[in-house]
């Protein structure tokens, strides 16, 4: 079968789809990304073939503080944002749909070009479900803006996905995700190297601090000040501090005390599969690397998925969460110490990673999509004809 994957121009929404994509290509079928210009070299280096839909857009120039919608908590305004961008793609999206004819398309959640085009041509649609919040402000969004796109192609509404891929624990999902089918996180990390340093064994408890790479840029330097004071007061523990954030980031730090080491960009989950704990900002990437490694957290989120993405992550007992804008040093550290002293955490944590291990991997969910596309084809082949379709 042919499957069109679409993802906003972001690498938290696009890694998640590689390993999938790599698993479907590994079963024999043809796998194609649709994405802005500017996006294509980053997919074609996950060894997928690329597709333009349109021009470059980044998600961080539409989101800067003087932007109509900058970095708070405004989701809302955020998938107005994501469904602009979709509706500025939606005429290469389509025309995409419209010439490879896939037999199915999978989107991430926040992409809404790849599902509207593939319902106007009667094609199947999958999204995977990043984050644990529902986020029904960006649906809304979403509704509004693109409503003459819809009108357009004749469709009353936003399309709702066939199928919901769904790589949180089922124990830390909300009420709206209960019949989501699983899929076990598998890490992408793009192109970043493994430092000789990580694969000797530290001699002091480990831990990983990161803000994503989103974040960082958009708060315009803003958190040079908090990330200093972390690091003078997490480098009085017992322990070694990694951080793992780009060199833009950490030119606004002082000078490094010895126990901490600056790796910049570093495979995450080879990071977090030493630490005893993980100091992120609550993104998906981070928090599910972190859940399936065992790793006990501490999550300090700014807006949207990240707030209930903390808040599912303390409630199972594997981290605390305190929300950046209320987050002081000192309070980092000692829940730091907290974690890092109470053995429950790592217990909790540890059985919050059986749980990840048990969901389908990517090479198995690659058998439901296909008896997805069996189900639609058969829906949709006349009695006594047949389909042009994909069949195996």
């Amino acid at each position: 079968m042919r499957v069109l994957i679409t993802s906003a121009p972001m690498h938290g929404h696009l890694f998640p789809l590689v390993p999938l994509a790599w698993a479907l290509r590994a079963a024999g079928h043809e796998v194609l990304v649709a994405c802005t210009e500017h996006f294509v070299p980053t997919v074609t280096q996950a060894g997928l073939p690329a597709v333009s839909s349109g021009p470059g857009m980044d998600i961080r120039d539409l989101m800067r503080p003087d932007a109509p919608h900058g970095i708070e908590d405004d989701p809302y305004g955020h998938g107005e944002v994501f469904a602009t961008m979709a509706s500025r793609n939606l005429a290469g999206t389509l025309a995409t749909v419209r010439s490879w004819r896939p037999d199915l398309v999978l989107a991430e959640r926040s992409e809404y070009a790849g599902p509207v085009a593939a319902r106007a041509e009667g094609v199947p649609y999958v999204e995977l479900h990043w984050g644990v919040a529902e986020l029904v402000e960006y649906r809304a969004a979403a509704e509004t803006v693109l409503r003459g796109d819809l009108h357009r192609l004749g469709l009353t509404r936003l399309p709702r996905a066939d199928l919901v891929l769904d790589p949180w624990p089922p124990s830390l999902r909300l009420p709206h995700a209960r019949a989501h089918l699983g899929l076990r996180p598998v890490p992408y990390n793009g192109a970043a190297r493994v430092p000789e340093w990580l694969l000797d064994p530290s001699s002091r408890p480990r831990i990983g601090l990161t803000m994503g790479t989103v974040l960082p840029q958009l708060t315009g330097g803003g958190m040079g000040g908090l990330l200093g004071g972390l690091v003078e007061e997490l480098a009085v523990l017992d322990a070694e501090l990694v951080l793992a954030i780009d060199d833009e980031a950490a030119r606004e730090l002082p000078p490094l005390p010895s126990a901490v080491r600056h790796a910049g960009r570093i495979p995450l989950s080879e990071l977090v599969a030493t630490c005893r704990l993980l100091i992120h900002h609550g993104g998906q990437g981070s928090a599910l690397t972190a859940l399936a490694a065992g790793c006990p957290q501490i999550v300090l989120p700014k807006f949207d998925d990240a707030l209930e993405n903390a808040e599912a992550i303390a409630a199972a007992g594997v981290g605390v969460a305190v929300r950046l804008d209320a987050a002081t040093p000192r309070g980092v550290a000692d829940a730091a110490g907290l974690v890092l002293g109470r053995p429950r955490f790592a217990v909790a944590a540890a059985a919050v990673a059986r749980e990840v291990a048990a969901q389908p991997s990517p090479a198995e969910t690659v058998a439901a999509l296909e008896r997805l596309v069996r189900r639609d084809t058969a829906d949709a082949t006349p009695v006594g004809g047949s389909s042009a379709r994909w069949r195996r």
